[in-house]
């Protein structure tokens, strides 16, 4: 058993190396993007390691829940994106699409929280508890409760970490949070535009990390025997 708490502090150690490696790529304007990149396989391949019975997407979005320290962040819900889910790239995608009375629930939180303008400075990020309680309280004719509280998580900060930062680099290169600029002398520079920063990335990482550490070497199992 020694023995192999050993192979399995060892094994952290490399890790806790890479993400000091790519949290160094991060603050180098030039290599920023690939900071982020990196940092979000990594996410990915915590959750494989820890999750390996659960589709990717799902195993994702649970390990941020459950071992990232930022549950309440990222359950939040992004309005915005909720708004604008029709023109988004998931406009298709059955499991949003699974979602009833969407108009008339953007309606009542139109009425709440204002207009898209109004959300982009004002409370765009807002807890699943606040949203669900204003909209049942709005008494919408024929809802589905039941149907509401089991999609309204595909909007949270959680799922737009995977559907659009994670698979957005991994499969074709994009960072929609991060606005990118170049200078008439070819200097770069970077603008984040949502809530899911770097330096959120880099904490979600870090506290993924630390924590599923922790609880392996507390129980002398590897991450796939917990």
């Amino acid at each position: 058993m020694e023995d192999k708490a050993l192979f399995i502090e060892e094994y952290f150690n490399r890790w806790r190396r890479d993400i000091d490696k790519a949290s160094e790529l991060l603050v180098n304007n030039r290599y920023h993007l690939e900071g982020l990149l990196v940092l979000s396989c990594y996410l990915g391949a915590f959750a494989s390691m820890r999750l390996n019975t659960l589709r990717d997407g799902e195993a994702y979005v649970k390990v941020l829940i459950e071992y990232s320290g930022k549950r309440e962040f990222y359950e939040q819900i992004d309005l915005l994106f909720f708004y604008q889910w029709p023109r988004s790239k998931l406009r298709d995608h059955g499991s949003y699409k699974a979602l009833k009375n969407y108009s008339e629930i953007v309606d009542v939180l139109k009425g709440i929280y204002g207009s898209e303008d109004d959300i982009k400075v004002g409370p765009r990020y807002v807890s699943q508890s606040e949203v669900i309680g204003y909209v049942l309280s709005a008494a919408i004719p024929n809802f589905d409760e039941q149907n509401f509280r089991s999609t309204l998580d595909l909007f949270s900060l959680a799922e737009l970490l995977y559907r659009y930062l994670r698979c957005g680099a991994v499969h074709n290169a994009e960072f929609p949070f991060v606005n990118e600029s170049i200078d008439v002398y070819g200097n770069i520079t970077y603008e984040e535009n949502h809530a899911i920063t770097g330096q959120v990335l880099l904490e979600t990482t870090e506290g993924v990390f630390k924590n599923l550490r922790d609880e392996c070497l507390a129980k002398v199992k590897w991450p796939h025997e917990l």
